[in-house]
């Protein structure tokens, strides 16, 4: 009788974690417009709370200091937003120059084997002026195409909204929270603090420094196709910021699109070689030997668990989902990491079987 207690319990426990898990994917989809916002809301907290903390420093009022981070964060915003559109405002112009080019590419890697592009097509029973990337790309913009981007950029303007609200109460609300916590659990309170104390640094430390490398990254990618004169460089430079919270994947990805353009614009030339090398090494330097010297063991995840967390929350929230994945797991391996009967969970996830050491990520705090 008791074994089959035992293994009635067992068996009501996995049904109940079974179900509880299908909800929370449940909630986490049906609740996506509020979650997403939630979730960006947390990690602009996370990333702004120094700032806070620098600025009251100096006798400056919360509420001032909050207000004026406000206006910075939303005048970027709309100033990355207003470069973003003006630019591709440009790429119909550029639609035919892009096409010569590539019909030029083409032809050229072709002709030391003695063929040409309307050979090769015959060849592979392809019409070619089915795919006349002039025709194409002109069709996609008559049809509207540039005003969807536009009308992706005003849902974006709404979810900033929804953003900047969440944000603002979490912000205000934050160097109040250990507080609370003590008062809370009295008699546990001062651990339960000291622990999510410990968590907070950690976290904070995570999304500063990723975020500085991302900007350093953007912004080196930018300048160096500003200098070699490739279209459109600050939508690759904004890009590879966003990307770069991605790891390995998230730089490749960024960095195809500008060296095609280069591509496409120069030809198999020096200029081309030489921003694909630079870009490249950009990338190495900063995600291979800037990043782990900062960011210590708190990106040593699995590539398993990376690739599945991408999948998961690419599923459930879409691309968004997708930038947020890293950080979200980079972040929870951190909470296991702080608490001692979940510890085996953040070895397991990792990829070196070590937890994170605490003592190589930090915020100068002066």
């Amino acid at each position: 009788n008791e074994q089959i207690r035992n293994s009635y319990t067992k068996l009501i426990t996995l049904f109940l974690g079974f179900m509880c898990s299908v909800l929370f994917v449940f909630i986490l989809i049906s609740l996506k417009s509020i979650l997403i916002p939630f979730t960006i809301a947390i990690f602009l907290t996370f990333l702004f709370h120094p700032v806070l903390l620098f600025l009251t420093k100096y006798k400056i009022p919360k509420s001032v200091a909050i207000f004026l981070m406000l206006i910075f964060f939303s005048g970027v915003y709309y100033l990355f937003t207003f470069l973003i559109v003006s630019s591709f405002g440009q790429l119909p112009q550029k639609i035919p120059f892009y096409s010569a080019r590539l019909t030029d590419f083409i032809e050229n890697i072709l002709h030391p084997f003695n063929l040409t592009l309307n050979e090769v097509a015959v060849m592979l029973q392809i019409q070619i002026e089915k795919f006349d990337l002039f025709s194409i790309l002109e069709g996609l913009f008559n049809a509207g195409l540039f005003e969807k981007v536009i009308g992706g950029v005003t849902s974006l303007l709404g979810d900033l909204f929804i953003i900047m609200i969440f944000w603002l109460f979490m912000i205000a609300g934050k160097s109040k929270f250990e507080t609370r916590i003590e008062k809370a659990f009295l008699k546990y309170g001062k651990e339960i603090s000291h622990t999510l104390k410990s968590i907070d640094k950690q976290i904070q430390s995570y999304i500063f420094i990723k975020t500085v490398l991302s900007l350093l990254t953007g912004t080196i990618v930018t300048v160096t196709l500003i200098i070699f004169g490739v279209d459109f460089p600050l939508v690759w430079g904004l890009l590879t910021f966003v990307l770069n919270y991605i790891p390995n994947v998230g730089s490749i990805i960024a960095t195809i699109p500008p060296i095609l353009i280069a591509l496409l614009q120069f030809g198999l030339g020096l200029n081309s070689i030489a921003i694909a090398a630079l870009l490249a090494s950009t990338q190495f330097t900063i995600g291979n030997l800037i990043e782990p010297k900062y960011m210590g063991k708190h990106l040593d995840l699995s590539p398993v668990f990376v690739l599945f967390s991408l999948i998961f929350w690419g599923w459930v929230w879409g691309i968004v989902g997708m930038f947020l994945a890293v950080p979200i797991a980079a972040i929870l391996k951190i909470l296991l990491s702080n608490i001692e009967t979940l510890k085996p969970i953040a070895i397991l996830i990792g990829s070196k079987g070590e937890l994170p050491d605490t003592t190589k990520i930090e915020i100068i705090k002066k």
